[in-house]
């Protein structure tokens, strides 16, 4: 009993000198949490999201759906021709596009009702779950103003793609990104070993540059990230089911190569501040870790509140993500193929500049 208290003390001690421990044990659950209560919470309750209308018939019926879609606060409205509103639904400049087709007033009269043409993306989960319902909402007011006796207002929904996409196919793309990025950072922990057991050192009194030995981790990391983009790749066809845009196959690829090398760069600055390979791992989860959630690779940003938009913004999952969306399965894009790539090749110019210039062999 009398050595119970000491004992007591000595774990304390090792408990609070092992900052890896106090890591996952306190700091992570809290991360975890906050990072769940940001994404998943209220948000903002003042939240709108941009739908195209376009307003073929010119009745004063089309004219009553028209005051009622802009009373919705949730619904920013954009009236313009067909092509497009239906063009800016492709680029991801509109959540859903609802069209009035010629004769609706017309139609109402005669008691044969034409159905409003409702086009959208599926793989925009906020879409099918937000706003989908907003205007289901809009459209029986509307019914209401123009009839107390029968329903009218009917819709017609129209996709993008040829085939409907189920939620695992925005999921899929995004394991294939979390994937690559962990593969990168975490890459970088074998030459954290190596200096750890002054291997490097040992090497830097060789003729050996230091050119080669990184030139050659970073080769052997982008033939493991290649290799595991294809496997999952064909996972998610075999078990997930996923409609892959095959001929995008190749640039696909490209993109997962440009990744693996930007994560590897910021890998290999984050191991020049680790000394042990147990010290890295804290390190590397702080920057990673908040990537998974706010980067939009689970969760769609529409339902991110607006101040946490530049921190989503300046992480490179969230291009990575959203580019191997839009090659796999043809996803609304949340940015042009030319930024995604362009902000991934400049994190690897930039880490890669500071990795070489922090480099240590001890």
């Amino acid at each position: 009993m009398n050595a119970l208290l000491p004992l007591f003390r000595a774990n304390y001690r090792e408990f609070v000198r092992d900052r890896t421990a106090l890591f996952w044990t306190i700091a992570f659950p809290i991360l975890f949490i906050g990072i769940f209560g940001i994404v998943l919470g209220r948000g903002d309750d003042g939240a709108s999201y941009e739908v195209g209308l376009v307003v073929e018939d010119q009745s004063p019926q089309a004219a009553t759906l028209r005051e009622v879609l802009a009373g919705f606060e949730a619904l920013e409205l954009t009236e313009g021709e067909r092509e497009s509103e239906i063009g800016m639904l492709a680029e991801g400049e509109r959540r859903a596009v609802v069209v009035v087709p010629r004769g609706f007033g017309p139609s109402i009269n005669r008691d044969a009702p034409l159905p409003l043409q409702v086009h959208y993306d599926p793989s925009q989960q906020t879409t099918q779950q937000v706003v989908v319902p907003v205007l289901l909402r809009a459209f029986e007011v509307a019914d209401r103003a123009l009839t107390r006796t029968r329903p009218v207002v009917t819709a017609e929904f129209q996709t993008l793609q040829s085939e409907r996409l189920q939620v695992i196919d925005f999921i899929m793309p995004g394991l294939i990104a979390m994937s690559v990025m962990n593969g990168g950072v975490f890459g970088a922990i074998a030459m954290v070993s190596l200096r750890e057991r002054r291997v490097l050192r040992r090497l830097s009194a060789t003729p050996l540059p230091a050119w080669a030995l990184v030139g050659a981790d970073v080769a052997f990391r982008m033939v493991v990230v290649l290799l595991q983009t294809i496997l999952l790749v064909f996972l998610a066809v075999l078990i997930g089911g996923v409609s892959v845009k095959v001929e995008n196959l190749p640039a696909l690829a490209g993109v997962a190569v440009l990744g693996g090398l930007a994560f590897v760069a910021i890998g290999f600055f984050l191991g020049a501040f680790a000394k042990t390979e147990q010290g890295f791992f804290p390190i590397a989860q702080v920057i990673t870790f908040p990537m998974l959630f706010l980067s939009g690779i689970f969760f769609p940003l529409d339902t991110m509140p607006d101040w946490i938009r530049p921190l989503v913004s300046a992480m490179p999952l969230t291009y990575l993500g959203d580019a191997m969306r839009q090659l796999m399965v043809g996803g609304a894009p949340v940015h042009s193929m030319t930024l995604n790539l362009g902000v991934l090749a400049v994190f690897l110019i930039v880490f890669f500049g500071l990795a070489v210039r922090l480099f240590k062999y001890e």
